[in-house]
């Protein structure tokens, strides 16, 4: 599926504006020039969060300009966060807010910060220091999954990648204070990377494209999810009975996973 969009206002349209020393993710493609004033980590955060809103809108995990993705500023305790009231394909790089941990807009930006959104983000970031990108959709295929008080098993190669790393808690309504914090640090603990249930569906990673890669392979069409919802149906049917996994070939398949993508064994 071709997706085509911009990064940033003014960006690959005019070679002028290239620069090749140091590409999106360490790659050597051609990424916009860092504006003045900016430091040129931060850009190149921003220029992947940005390509990152757009995959997801790609993949019609959006719900109008609702739900987030945060990328943490390397070297800082301040993130980056959509501006509430854009749709995820208008997203550019120069359009995302910085924010610090207490919620405060360190950049300008005509643009209000959504509350819940600072609030269940800015929880994540703080007590798991280890990811710092979150991603957080409300994606069908998953909330179908979430729906039900069925937890997670790898029944698919690509399942396993979330085998021991999917945490559950329940839909509490809107986030509009801290309160809630406490119980979505314990439900993902400092292993899981994935929460679950009902309406919410949370991946994070160590950088935008792991968080990306988590969901990806799990919701897409005839991904992991997909399947094992149909494979639910058929359970219930009792035409096909769910055999037990082998947990020694998930575990392997999981450390290999995480190994290509340095994430956590």
């Amino acid at each position: 599926m071709a997706c085509p969009g911009r990064l940033a206002k003014g960006g690959y349209e005019d070679a002028d504006q290239q620069d090749t020393d140091s590409g999106l993710m360490g790659t050597s493609l051609p990424v916009p020039k860092t504006p003045k004033g900016m430091d040129k980590e931060e850009w190149l955060a921003r220029l992947e969060l940005a390509a990152c809103y757009r995959l997801v809108d790609c993949y019609g995990w959006t719900s109008i300009v609702y739900n987030h993705i945060t990328l943490r500023v390397p070297g800082t305790n301040d993130f980056l966060i959509n501006p509430f009231g854009l749709r995820y394909d208008e997203i550019t790089a120069s359009d995302l807010i910085r924010i610090d941990i207490d919620g405060k807009k360190i950049s300008d930006s005509p643009w209000p910060v959504n509350e819940a959104g600072y609030q269940i983000h800015s929880t994540i970031h703080k007590n798991r220091p280890d990811l710092h990108c979150v991603l957080h959709t409300h994606e069908p295929i998953s909330q179908g999954l979430g729906a039900t008080d069925a937890e997670y098993v790898p029944l698919t190669q690509e399942g396993c990648q979330l085998y021991e790393r999917v945490g559950y808690h329940a839909f509490e309504g809107i986030v509009l204070d801290g309160s809630e914090g406490p119980r979505i640090v314990a439900a993902l603990g400092q292993r899981n990377h994935t929460l679950l249930r009902q309406s919410r569906l949370i991946t994070a990673g160590p950088n935008a494209v792991w968080a990306l890669c988590v969901i990806w392979p799990l919701s897409v069409r005839r991904g992991s999810w997909q399947r094992y919802n149909k494979w639910m149906n058929l359970s219930a049917h009792r035409l096909w009975k769910r055999p037990k996994p082998s947990l020694k070939a998930a575990q392997h398949r999981r450390t290999r996973w995480c190994g290509i993508r340095n994430g956590r064994p």
